[in-house]
């Protein structure tokens, strides 16, 4: 009888070890592409704009209602309630009804899906984006639409230019995609081309260039739409790039 309840204990014993050396509740690990980040991000085409991916409109849901009416450009690393730059409201929802406000601004929406909002008398919706953590992208993207197959692309392979190349192993080589002045692209050390390793998380890109720099970025896909390796467009800093 005393090997009977021995061993469970024992089991017991082992599993409080385990937890209290990786500090992580096995029931609540997850991989990176899984993890949720501590809010929610809705995104739409501005009213009247229709394909336009440089008119968006952005909403920064807190778990405790609040949102933001911005997408900070630098990234959500250091994210907080003292955000400048924009709007603090209150997103409420009643079942499948609801409203974005604050001082300047009254939405009335209406649940479709977990990750899509009717704009109450308006065309455009609202999107939740799809958490980016832990992706890896496979391609070249360039703030140009149709960049490689438009016939007076300005730039040859090597100049610098709007672009920035990621593989899939994590790194990544920055043509120019910071850079103002492409006949001077070295003239701001902080934009200038380069390369290094990078990294997704919290909707926020970090780019570990090789000479020291470190550039953060709000980073997601188009609307609802998951990131994938290939993707064609993502938003970096909130600016639309393409991958062809």
């Amino acid at each position: 009888m005393k090997k009977c309840f021995l061993l469970p204990a024992i089991i017991f014993l082992i599993s409080l070890v385990s937890c209290a050396k990786t500090g992580v509740d096995p029931k609540e690990e997850d991989n990176d592409q899984g993890s949720k980040p501590p809010f929610e991000i809705w995104m739409g085409l501005k009213t009247g704009s229709t394909g336009n991916w440089a008119n968006i409109e952005w909403k920064v849901v807190l778990p405790d209602g609040s949102y933001f009416n911005q997408l900070p450009p630098e990234g959500f690393l250091e994210f907080s309630k003292n955000q400048t730059g924009g709007t603090w409201g209150a997103f409420v929802m009643n079942g499948n009804t609801g409203s974005f406000q604050n001082q300047y601004e009254t939405i009335q929406v209406k649940k479709i899906s977990d990750t899509e909002l009717e704009k109450v008398g308006y065309t455009n919706k609202l999107y939740k984006l799809a958490s980016v953590n832990g992706s890896k992208l496979s391609g070249k993207y360039n703030t140009i639409p149709n960049w490689s197959v438009i016939p007076n692309y300005p730039y040859g392979p090597n100049d610098a230019q709007p672009m920035i190349s990621f593989n899939a192993n994590g790194t990544f080589n920055d043509q120019g995609i910071f850079v103002t002045d492409f006949l001077r692209p070295h003239k701001d050390p902080q934009r200038a081309p380069g390369n290094g390793t990078y990294e997704i998380k919290n909707f926020t890109l970090i780019l570990n260039y090789s000479d020291g720099r470190k550039i953060t970025k709000a980073f997601s896909g188009a609307l609802n739409n998951q990131v994938t390796a290939t993707s064609e467009l993502v938003f970096i800093g909130g600016n639309p790039l393409y991958n062809k």
